[in-house]
């Protein structure tokens, strides 16, 4: 069967409008808070992977440019082993030292990560997904975006949602610019799942906040979104991010209807009640065209939106293989 549902989300989302958690009785309590980070540890195996690991940041970039036609300067490091460390390069390099097959797999980080923050994240995604896997060796980027903690939480998390449109466009840019031929993949984190979701509706010929590709050329990635921080209606039809399944051929959702910060993400707008994808999953339209598979992952995260949660459950982790590059 091409479209796999879980049986759980119509429970998942009686229950989540409910209040009430279905692992109550049986899922270990989680104490620790958005404003609380976990240590991201390695995951131990035997064999060192030798994937191609790149850092791509626009971090010093501002608002995107009317102008669709103007290239964008990312900021472009590459790491180069434990002793040569990050390298700077240029875009150019990226995309000369790119073989067309090799798999590449963007890993799109959420909100309040700084730059070394997102490095750190990004070895701790790349070695909980691929470490202990017989993937060939592929290439691995890390999507650092302007994603620093703002002093009160109402209004980091407003900004960060107003930033997401111009971050979805640089994106969305640089996808763009990447070989055809490429077998693409992209995980995004909370805010980064939004930021996803806006280039790839960009990507497939949609507007966001007034700008467009015009010269975009249609693809179809395999995408995991994880805790999304999107309105949980904006992939369908007529809504904000309706183009973004166009440019899908694999999507899988991880949301956790325990989950307390999405559980209050109907106050990222001031007039507005929007429950987040994250936190209640989304209705499957199989007119769509794109093979979705989503699960309710409460019992495994528990009461928390801590990132190394979901990368730290080898069932997720396995899921999310599956997903991105599995037949």
């Amino acid at each position: 069967m091409k479209f796999r549902h879980a049986l759980l989300v119509s429970l998942s989302l009686l229950i989540a409008a409910t209040g009430l958690s279905p692992c109550q009785s049986i899922a270990h309590a989680a104490t620790d808070g958005p404003e609380q980070r976990s240590t991201l540890g390695d995951v131990c195996c035997d064999d060192d992977r030798a994937d191609d690991v790149w850092l791509i940041s626009t971090r010093h970039l501002g608002c995107p440019s009317w102008d669709s036609s103007k290239e964008i300067e990312l900021h472009v490091e590459h790491y180069g082993g434990d002793e040569a460390g990050w390298i700077e390069k240029s875009l150019d390099e990226y995309f000369a030292s790119s073989h067309p097959a090799q798999p590449t797999m963007i890993y799109v980080p959420g909100n309040r990560v700084d730059w070394s923050d997102a490095i750190d994240r990004g070895r701790h995604v790349r070695n909980s997904v691929l470490g202990c896997s017989h993937i060939e060796p592929i290439r691995f980027v890390i999507w650092s975006w302007p994603s620093d903690q703002i002093h009160g939480q109402l209004r980091d998390v407003r900004a960060k949602a107003a930033r997401t449109n111009g971050e979805a466009y640089y994106l969305a840019w640089f996808l763009s610019q990447c070989d055809a031929d490429t077998p693409l993949s992209i995980l995004g984190y909370s805010f980064g799942a939004r930021v996803t979701t806006g280039a790839l509706h960009v990507l497939g010929g949609g507007k966001l906040a007034g700008r467009t590709l015009p010269q975009a050329q249609p693809r179809l990635l395999r995408v995991a979104l994880l805790a999304a921080a999107v309105h949980n209606y904006w992939l369908q039809p007529g809504a904000c991010h309706e183009h973004a399944l166009s440019q899908m051929d694999r999507l899988l959702i991880e949301y956790n209807s325990c989950d307390p910060v999405l559980k209050r993400y109907r106050n990222i707008e001031k007039h507005g009640r929007a429950s987040a994808l994250g936190y209640t999953g989304m209705r499957v339209d199989e007119s769509a065209g794109v093979w979705i598979d989503q699960h309710d992952v409460c019992c495994i995260v528990g009461n928390s939106h801590t990132e190394a949660r979901y990368f730290n459950s080898s069932t997720i982790t396995d899921e999310i293989r599956e997903m991105l590059f599995g037949g």
